[in-house]
């Protein structure tokens, strides 16, 4: 008999030790404790604007809606004369605050009494429903939340961007508190997709107390039936992360076993890449179109393997690491051969930007093939704000900042512009914006959510600040900042805080560093911001002209790559200064500052061709979905201050459809009017439908008056805007503003805010 091939044995002895369990043998950890969070008391504070002036009563039942300077976690607070037995009623503006607890009350007693609620709620208003008899005196809010200090920073010369890094912090800051949740009004879960992409915020944005928090989700290993999440949470942006950011090597010694335990779940197939998992729930993006999850969970799979490799290597489970090298060589040879299909990787028919961007990101795209990639990721715009953080960090990767700032303006542009101070479940958010439509209700997504992350892009990447060593011992500062002209960033890290500025015009480049105690700092100058360069100074002295000239004391001199030339620089501060020739050339213009100042409208009084008073809404998700409960909708909340409390303008005469659309529900005719109370000069009028983007007028025409019976001609007509739409003309000075419609659309018009302005 011949003998058995020596090569088939050795073939077959390579693919088992490639997914076989990693090594049975390990050091036992003790458990290590979670670490109970501390809360901020930022005390009674007045709001910032009231729909009526106080002390009031009235003989009937009112409201009174009251703004916050920002999206919190608080609870109302009122003084009031009354007699004994009446009920006020407490609620926040957010109407998906009912999702998850009940309106709050308070009986009266006889005479002056103040009351605050027992439990925090969320929002960006309070809204207090007053019964007759009972004399508001005074109110207030008291606001509590994680305890941790907003120290970082991010600004630039282009504050769309300045904008949404606030936003986007604020939003973080709202889904903290015990722990890190996906949002605070409908539902207060710590998913670990959300949590690890707070995680990654917080590293940017708070003081290093938000470490705690960071480490107690490291620690809780909530495993869930979510696979992708999970595998996100065990790789590169979960563990490794939170290792890089902290240098905590005791936390990664107690959770190694666990997460080897876990990934040894992913069986291998036979096409050399793990077999997909499907059980739970196979969630791994909302957005629109098909997520290709089969690509996606491989290049996470690699990503966690990788993770898991370097684990290893620091925690001394060295006998380990030969297991996980074939893997990640399997992974590695196969991946290709699996999912290329010349116009991208896909294992079907549908090309999806979420699985490119993570391919990109785990380091499974050759780049060879990024320019393919390229264009899957800047013309496909399905993916919803969780996976956007991927494709950002992608395009980054792939040398393309430019394409990563235009997309992440054009994917943020409408809550750029809106008044909310916290970012959404979905990038758009739209009342039934997609037949067929609702016959009597809507149904909300949250407009607090944790996954979204541009500010951790902008800090990141486009200044190009990160830890090249666990716990910053050693960071770099890459600047991908593309056509914004400067960028400052502050990143409070475990050894202090990282201080760069970065500016530029056609003839020079400038990086001002401070750098705290016991860091080495690797610098940057980019090589895609200059048509030429030609020199380099490190605090007034040449150190580079085409070749290194000599260090200066604390800067030495690493090399250069195609996109960077590097120094490696001590604790302290520098300047370096490129001097060249810089394109200065954007496809984005910075929005020019307004001079305009907004009416003060505490004194108007809104009415309409039709009034609803109420519609309903429901929940998308969490214990109150399916149920649904009513929201006021009169003319007043479209003047309230509030950007959640609006108008909505759905004809009850209009019937509805067979397929139960609206139908007409715009006809020509149909007016909104607002009685400014006394003649008022002004020019634009904003009316804001950022909550429900598609409710906007088809067409109008804008009329002024000062007696309600002589409008004359119309000062302004067009068409309405998605989100909001802004009328200009020529200042005119009159007490009464009426906007009329003049076409037909098949759906409701709404305001949740409308402003009008003047000049300073």
């Amino acid at each position: 008999m011949r003998s058995f091939p020596v090569w088939i044995f050795c073939l077959f002895v390579s693919l088992l030790t490639c997914f076989s369990r990693v090594g049975a043998q390990e050091t036992k950890q003790k458990a290590m404790p979670i670490t109970p969070t501390k809360l901020k008391d930022y005390g009674l504070q007045d709001y910032v604007c009231q729909t009526k002036t106080l002390p009031r009563s009235e003989n009937k039942p009112w409201l009174l809606v009251c703004n916050l300077p920002h999206n919190a976690q608080f609870q109302p607070w009122i003084e009031v004369e009354a007699p004994s037995g009446k009920t006020i009623l407490f609620d926040s503006t957010n109407p998906l605050v009912p999702a998850i607890q009940a309106t709050q009350q308070y009986i009266t007693k006889s005479g002056k009494q103040s009351y605050e609620v027992p439990n925090w709620i969320s929002g960006e208003g309070a809204l207090y429903t007053i019964p007759a008899g009972v004399t508001v005196t005074e109110v207030k809010y008291h606001e509590t939340g994680f305890d941790t200090g907003f120290n970082g920073s991010f600004s630039c010369n282009d504050n769309d961007y300045n904008v949404l890094w606030q936003k986007a912090t604020r939003t973080c800051y709202l889904c903290m508190r015990d722990h890190y949740m996906d949002c605070p009004d409908r539902e207060r879960s710590e998913w670990l997709g959300d949590a690890v992409l707070e995680m990654e915020e917080s590293f940017y944005a708070f003081d290093t107390t938000a470490n705690v928090m960071c480490k107690n989700l490291i620690l809780s290993k909530q495993i869930n039936d979510l696979p992708g999440q999970n595998l996100v949470a065990h790789g590169e942006f979960g563990e490794w992360t939170y290792y890089m950011y902290t240098g905590d090597l005791a936390t990664i010694s107690a959770i190694y076993s666990s997460t080897k335990e876990y990934l040894n779940r992913y069986q291998p197939g036979t096409n050399g890449l793990p077999v997909h998992r499907t059980e739970g729930w196979d969630w791994y993006d909302w957005g629109v179109g098909t997520t290709d999850k089969e690509v996606i969970q491989v290049a996470e799979y690699f990503t966690a393997v990788n993770a898991l490799r370097k684990m290893a290597n620091v925690t001394g489970h060295n006998g380990d690491i030969l297991a996980l090298d074939n893997q990640i060589i399997s992974i590695k040879n196969n991946f290709d051969k699996v999912f290329w299909k010349g116009d991208g990787y896909r294992s079907g028919n549908d090309l999806d930007e979420r699985a490119n961007a993570m391919a990109v990101v785990a380091g499974l795209a050759d780049p060879s093939r990024w320019s393919t990639i390229g264009k899957v990721l800047e013309t496909k715009m399905n993916c919803g704000p969780y996976f956007e953080r991927w494709v950002l960090e992608a395009l980054c990767i792939m040398n393309k900042p430019d394409k990563a700032l235009l997309r992440m303006y054009n994917r943020y542009k409408y809550q750029i512009q809106s008044g909310f101070t916290t970012l959404w479940e979905y990038l758009e958010r739209s009342f039934a914006d997609t037949p067929p439509y609702s016959t009597d209700s809507d149904e909300y997504l949250s407009l607090n959510h944790a996954w979204n992350v541009p500010n951790l892009i902008l800090s990141k990447f486009i200044a190009g600040v990160a830890p090249e060593t666990p716990g910053w011992s050693t960071y770099h500062i890459l600047p991908q900042e593309a056509f914004l002209t400067s960028v400052k960033v502050k990143v409070p890290t475990v050894k202090g805080m990282v201080q760069v500025e970065i500016r530029k015009n056609e003839k020079l480049y400038q990086i001002g560093l401070t750098s705290p105690p016991n860091t080495s700092a690797l610098v940057g100058i980019p090589k895609a911001s200059f048509r030429t360069l030609t020199n380099i100074k490190v605090n007034g002295k040449k150190i580079w002209d085409g070749s290194f000239k000599g260090a200066v004391d604390g800067v030495s001199w690493i090399g250069e790559d195609s996109n960077y030339i590097k120094f490696k620089v001590e604790p302290g501060t520098w300047s370096f200064v490129a001097s060249g020739i810089l394109p200065m050339t954007t496809p984005k213009q910075a929005p020019i500052p307004s001079t305009d100042v907004k009416l003060d409208k505490k004194l108007w009084t809104a009415s309409a061709s039709f009034e609803n008073r109420e519609y309903k809404i429901g929940c998308m998700s969490g214990s109150m979905h399916g149920k649904f409960w009513p929201v006021n909708a009169g003319a007043a909340s479209a003047i309230d201050g509030d950007f959640w409390t609006g108008w909505r303008a759905i004809d009850p005469q209009k019937p509805l459809s067979e397929s139960g659309q609206y139908k007409d529900q715009q006809t020509p005719g149909q007016w909104f009017m607002i009685d400014l109370k006394k003649a008022q000069t002004f020019h634009k009028i904003v009316l804001d439908n950022t909550w429900a983007i598609y409710d906007f007028p088809k067409t109008y025409e804008v009329y002024v008056s000062n007696d309600t019976t002589n409008w004359r001609r119309p000062v302004s007509s067009g068409a309405g805007e998605l989100g909001m739409t802004t009328i200009l003309f020529h200042p005119k000075t009159a007490r009464y503003v009426k906007i009329v419609l003049t076409g037909t659309k098949d759906k409701p018009w709404s305001i949740f805010e409308l402003n009008i302005y003047t000049n300073k």
